[in-house]
């Protein structure tokens, strides 16, 4: 091997010296003309041929990806473990942080419940229903004391929006018409209980 190495870099140095490369060539010096060329080195002798080594066959495509596959499982495995332990913590934190949340809302909805005064606001009421809900309003309604929340709710909200009334319908509709939703409820309940 080494013998075959040794003859192919003399024939490359041959080569060269007959095409006159590795020669520094001074810009005074006149130029050869192909005529004057020196008589060319004899050619270097053949090389003997090693016999070819049978090529090794190699391995398919998917044969060859599956140690590396195997190594980005191996590597990709703690990165997915921690992966999900962030996410599950993530998870319990907006949970946690929703349950706070809506906890403030129902409490602030509560608060805001129990700071309607609704026997306040049943004295507009009882010029016409009576100071317990016992009147016929204008002689024209029924009596509204002891009527079911969800049934003085849904009147009440009826007359607001101009949905529900008969010859009541006008007069009523400027009486509730700045009630909040708070009042409304709250008002309900306090006529239901009379």
């Amino acid at each position: 091997m080494k013998n075959w190495k040794i003859l192919m870099i003399s024939g490359v140095a041959a080569a060269m010296l007959l095409s006159g490369c590795g020669e520094k060539k001074s810009e005074n010096a006149p130029q050869e003309t192909p005529a004057k060329t020196e008589k060319a080195a004899p050619a270097p002798a053949p090389v003997a041929e090693t016999p070819a080594k049978p090529e090794a066959k190699a391995p398919a495509p998917a044969e060859a990806a599956a140690p590396a596959v195997e190594a980005v499982k191996e590597a990709a495995a703690p990165v997915k473990e921690e992966a999900a332990k962030q996410a599950e913590a993530v998870r319990k934190s907006v949970e946690t942080e929703a349950k706070k949340a809506t906890e403030g809302v129902e409490a602030a909805a509560a608060a805001a419940k129990k700071s309607v005064d609704a026997a306040a606001l049943f004295t507009k009421c009882a010029g016409c229903h009576g100071m317990k809900g016992e009147k016929h309003a204008l002689g024209q309604s029924n009596v509204i004391g002891g009527q079911s929340k969800a049934e003085l709710v849904k009147k009440i909200e009826g007359y607001k929006n101009g949905t529900y009334g008969g010859a009541m319908k006008g007069l009523m509709a400027g009486q509730v018409k700045s009630l909040t939703p708070e009042e409304i409820d709250a008002l309900a309940d306090y006529i239901s209980k009379l």
